[in-house]
């Protein structure tokens, strides 16, 4: 019987510091989840390089309990991480402001001796939620079902090693895949993009030099690659034939998809059945509940140089500076990242443009939702993608986008989106006009939207559980 070996260690330590999932961390999850729950006959673990013991744990999946594992506190549960202060929920928009964050910290704490309900209602928590925080545990934790075992005391030759996230960033992981394959595991890799190599000038530090050496050296140990659109395929099997490779790549492209670990805050009033504003609206911040007061087209992601944040800003410039139409507003959700320092630059001078744009950082899953569900549409100009969550999520929600007709982009968008060349601030700033003043083709979009069956995330795990497993 072969087992099946999820690695976990990029996510784990990602955990201990973030109180959110990202876009790779969130299709780890979601795949693992969604796997575990198609394959019955076979034993589940989770895998991770542990720094502590410097050797490679396990740990099995407790399937029976329903474990959930797209909500963020039961996962760190399970995999035993003790989170840090910065992962505190519903402190995300403080992220870059630390002293404001600091006060705030200590003012939530009084709320919670003090009982202050309504003050944790509006953030989406209970103070019992933010008590347990403060502490370093969950309340109501799920216990972990047995003790992480050795790696090595566990996996027979045969089993399948999946990796699935940002496998080759740490760097002491790579000998225990080594070990693994030397063992006769099978040793599959996911790769999300091959931006480094491709479009290192979006990259930062050392990225390019340490993710090509990596590379290099894991057609040593990879038995089969992932790729999770046919763009990051073609980038991969390219470089692949170039080193005279021979490993296999296979394509599994990832989802389109509403928020994966998304809990709706929903008003525990019998209003909501019949008020669908209401519902979700409720128990929102202020602060976000606010933006949703105007029309508003949404843009989603770490605000980062390769998701061209800076043209889709100058575009909005552009447009109200001509004062020609009833434009809305422009939100940026999600949290700050590298090389902005010109969308920074342009949002100081102007006062965020005037006032026109606003920005939501480092969200939760339930206030993306939010945002999702009351935009008019999204916009996804990056300059490069590996796939392009947030435009799969876009579609998910039935809202259509502008998106940049590069990379793997159109892969996603299909024939549901408006798109652009996104380095022409005329072709964004013609793609974005062309969903705001046609109201008519925009809503036939969104038609299309509703009658396409959209791929989810159990199609991407039935496909990777294909793509790995041998034939009988």
């Amino acid at each position: 019987m072969t087992q099946y070996f999820f690695d976990v260690t990029d996510l784990r330590r990602y955990l201990k510091s973030n109180a959110r999932l990202s876009g790779i961390q969130r299709v780890s999850v979601m795949t693992i989840a969604k796997a575990a729950q198609q394959v019955v006959d076979a034993p589940i673990w989770l895998a991770y390089s542990d720094r502590r013991s410097r050797s490679y744990k396990a740990i099995l999946l407790p399937r029976e309990m329903g474990v959930d594992l797209t909500h963020i506190e039961t996962l760190c549960d399970l995999l035993g991480v003790v989170r840090g202060p910065q992962a505190l929920p519903a402190m995300g928009k403080y992220t870059e402001r630390p002293l404001k964050r600091q006060l705030y910290i200590w003012k939530r704490d009084l709320y919670a001796i003090f009982g202050h309900k309504s003050h944790f209602t509006r953030n989406g928590l209970s103070a019992q939620e933010w008590r347990a925080a403060r502490r370093g545990k969950r309340a109501g934790a799920v216990a972990r079902v047995g003790q992480p075992r050795d790696f090595g005391n566990v996996a027979k030759p045969g089993d399948q090693l999946i990796a699935l996230d940002n496998v080759w960033f740490p760097s002491d992981l790579e000998p225990f895949l080594v070990q693994a394959h030397a063992r006769g595991v099978e040793v599959s890799v996911l790769l999300h993009d091959l931006i480094p190599l491709v479009v290192p000038q979006y990259t930062e530090g050392d990225i390019c030099r340490r993710f090509a050496a990596w590379l290099e050296r894991s057609t040593g140990f990879v038995t089969h690659y992932l790729a999770n659109s046919r763009s990051t395929g073609r980038d991969l099997q390219e470089y692949l034939e170039s080193r005279s490779a021979t490993q296999k790549v296979t394509v599994v492209p990832l989802a389109q998809s509403r928020l994966s670990g998304a809990v709706t805050v929903e008003a525990p009033d019998m209003l909501h059945e019949r008020y669908e504003a209401y519902r979700y609206g409720a128990q929102m911040p202020d602060y976000l509940r606010s933006i949703t007061k105007t029309d508003y087209v949404l843009v989603v992601g770490t605000m980062e140089v390769r998701k061209n944040i800076w043209r889709v800003a100058t575009v909005w410039d552009r447009l109200r500076r001509q004062g020609e139409r009833d434009l809305p507003k422009l939100v940026f959700a999600g949290r700050r990242g590298w090389l902005i320092d010109d969308f920074s630059a342009l949002m100081s001078a102007t006062g965020n443009l005037g006032g026109w744009v606003e920005i939501v950082e480092s969200p939760t899953d339930s206030e993306l939702e939010y945002l999702y569900r009351n935009c008019l549409f999204t916009i996804t100009a990056s300059f490069y993608e590996g796939w392009g969550l947030p435009i799969g999520e876009s579609l998910g929600y039935g809202k259509t986008a502008v998106v940049s007709n590069t990379s793997s982009m159109p892969e996603v968008g299909e024939d549901m989106v408006e798109y652009c060349d996104p380095h022409s601030l005329s072709s964004i700033e013609t793609a974005c006009v062309n969903l705001l003043e046609d109201l008519d083709y925009r809503k036939a979009l969104e038609a299309r939207i509703a009658q396409t069956e959209l791929r989810s995330w159990d199609m991407v795990a039935s496909d990777l559980l294909a793509a790995v497993r041998k034939p009988e």
